[in-house]
């Protein structure tokens, strides 16, 4: 399927990023981040240690820079200020989505058909709550999963976390100094 295709589905948020305050932080801050000629990857509401941390994730077809990042910060911080959807004090963290990219909606799945993901569940399906495998056809409804064990189709609706899977690549021996040789 083409990233054009898999854009005109309808967008089903997954996990944390359908619970009522990040989908609300999405729909004030999303038009903001186009206008910036940014992605929004998605929304987390997180804790670290006694703080709550907003995450936004924004991504860029170039890869994002840190000058994006601070160009869009005081944007999002606005944005938020006024819409106002966290009712106690939080960080506004605004950040790449990594190289272990969030998977939050079903056209994320859509767009890295054929990549390596970590899926966890917030319920048992097909006996387990953790997946990991190659991302293959997803609907509105389902991802299937190709895993070492088989091919699982995972119902959206279970999925709590899903992650791209990365790995750093094996490389060639070392020498003394550290270097490749």
């Amino acid at each position: 399927m083409s990233e054009q295709a898999a854009i005109s589905q309808p967008v089903v948020l997954i996990g944390g990023a359908a619970r009522p305050v990040p989908a609300r932080v999405r729909a004030a801050i999303e038009p903001i981040v186009v206008g910036l000629g940014l992605e929004l990857v998605g929304v987390e509401l997180a804790r670290d240690g006694a703080r709550q941390v907003l995450w936004v994730f924004l991504d860029t077809e170039g890869g994002l820079t840190l000058d994006d990042c601070t160009r869009a910060h005081p944007e999002i911080s606005a944005a938020l200020d006024v819409d106002d959807p966290i009712a106690e004090a939080y960080e506004l963290r605004v950040s790449s989505p990594g190289l272990d990219r969030p998977l939050m909606t079903n056209v994320d799945f859509q767009r890295f058909a054929g990549r390596e993901a970590v899926v966890q569940l917030g319920d048992a399906h097909d006996g387990r709550r953790k997946f990991t495998g190659v991302i293959g056809p997803t609907t509105e409804e389902t991802v299937e999963l190709q895993c070492q064990d088989g091919t699982f189709s995972v119902p959206l609706e279970k999925i709590s976390k899903a992650r791209l899977k990365f790995e750093i690549p094996q490389g060639g021996q070392k020498t003394k100094a550290g270097k490749k040789p």
